[in-house]
């Protein structure tokens, strides 16, 4: 069984699916950490004052979607008898997900993954493709939501 497990999420078509799955996996004893990564061109420091959160009211709203999209996902693993802890940092999500592993000592990273073209993927490369080539842990992928 796993004991510390890591779930990435980006609010996509996956994210529900992801949550069922985790809730499979995860055994009474788990730590589940659910991490939402800040693009950081929209990233305001923790102490930013309410002038700065007026100043660039896009990175407010970016937040704020993804302290929602944290909040949803702790309260829909809740009603499944699941506690997880939300972390919220800024940075690449691929690098990001990898380093909070290492952090976190997880035995195991949950994401998902989108389908994109082969053009898609050299604009936008591929963060769950990153994640397995890099990560310090075993990752499961689910590919089938949306």
């Amino acid at each position: 069984m796993f004991t510390t497990l890591l779930v990435a999420l980006d609010g996509g078509p996956q994210h529900d699916t992801l949550l069922d799955l985790v809730t499979h996996v995860a055994g009474p004893r788990s730590r589940i950490h659910l991490l939402c990564v800040i693009d950081p061109e929209f990233a305001l420091p923790a102490d930013a004052s309410d002038a700065d959160r007026r100043e660039y009211p896009a990175a407010e709203r970016q937040r704020a979607k993804a302290e929602g999209l944290l909040q949803d996902a702790i309260a829909h693993l809740r009603e499944r008898g699941v506690d997880a802890r939300p972390l919220l940092p800024a940075g690449d999500p691929a690098e990001v997900i990898s380093t909070q592993a290492r952090e976190l000592g997880a035995d195991l990273i949950v994401i998902g993954h989108r389908h994109l073209s082969r053009l898609q993927r050299l604009l936008d490369s591929s963060v769950a493709q990153w994640t397995l080539d890099h990560a310090p842990c075993p990752v499961l992928v689910e590919t089938r939501g949306g």
